[in-house]
């Protein structure tokens, strides 16, 4: 009777040192052994952001309008090529720059086909409007509040790093971006900027695609609709992509070539008024 009983009690310890094992296989197979979502986005930002694609949208139904920008950047928007069109109540307006150091070409309907050259700093126009949409110092808050909040997966190969969902410290910033977004190119609206600050936040959805070989950044999505004013229904889509494949940009010299100077234009009107 007591070898029968031993068995029993030998047995019971063995089932449970075998279901102890098999818990903790289970545990392991469980835990997530993906790298964090900061050290992925930190690890290779500043240089896969050297150069790139962008395209932008804009819409708002309740005000009849929408906007849409694409172009390339190099070296933090120092060399940006910039196509934008706003269209109100179904009537469209485009135009396109080369930004350098510099200078600014700016090409128009009016101009009938004419690539004008003026002052990076001429008029009104801000050229950091432009350019800070491609600096990696503007995506220092964003990368840091979105590596607090991201989720990090792999899919098609790459490491996915995303954000789905509503959080004011990761909306807050992204709010330059959506303010340079509202404004039109070069310019500068304090009440749009006033508008997107005070705007509720309906969703927010922000993915990097990251490399898990070079850990570089592949393309960068960010997507939100907010009400502002109260009234205002806005859908908001930016999107980085081809980075790193465009380090050889440059403003083409036939543009450079034939470009006609807004000093010559602004001379020659002003003699013209002097005849009459």
């Amino acid at each position: 009777m007591k070898k029968k009983f031993s068995f029993l009690l030998l047995l019971g310890v063995v089932l449970v040192s075998l279901t102890t094992a098999c818990s903790k296989n289970n545990s392991k197979q469980k835990t997530n052994t993906e790298p964090s979502a900061s050290s992925l986005i930190n690890a290779n930002f500043k240089t896969s952001f050297a150069n790139g694609h962008f395209t932008q949208s804009l819409n708002s139904d309740e005000m009849n309008q929408k906007s849409k920008s694409e172009g390339l950047f190099k070296d933090k928007g120092d060399i940006t090529n910039l196509t934008y069109t706003l269209t109100q109540k179904k009537k469209s307006q485009t135009e396109q720059m080369w930004l350098t150091k510099k200078d600014m070409y700016l090409l128009l309907e009016q101009n009938k086909g004419h690539w004008i050259k003026n002052s990076i700093n001429a008029d009104t126009f801000d050229p950091d409007q432009v350019k800070e949409r491609f600096d990696p110092a503007t995506f220092k808050s964003i990368n840091k509040a979105l590596a607090n909040k991201a989720t990090v997966q792999r899919k098609n190969g790459n490491y996915v790093v995303s954000f789905d969902g509503t959080d004011t410290k990761l909306w807050n910033a992204v709010n330059p971006l959506v303010i340079d977004a509202m404004n039109t190119p070069g310019s500068q609206n304090m009440q749009v900027a006033r508008l997107v600050k005070s705007a509720q936040l309906q969703n927010l959805n922000i993915t990097y695609l990251i490399d898990p070989t070079t850990k570089k950044v592949e393309s960068m999505t960010f997507k939100a609709q907010y009400t502002a004013g109260g009234k205002y229904n806005f859908t908001w889509n930016l999107t980085y992509d081809q980075l790193g494949q465009h380090n050889d940009l440059a403003v083409p010299d036939n543009i450079q070539k034939d470009a006609i100077s807004a000093e010559d234009i602004k001379k020659a009107q002003e003699e013209q008024q002097n005849q009459q």
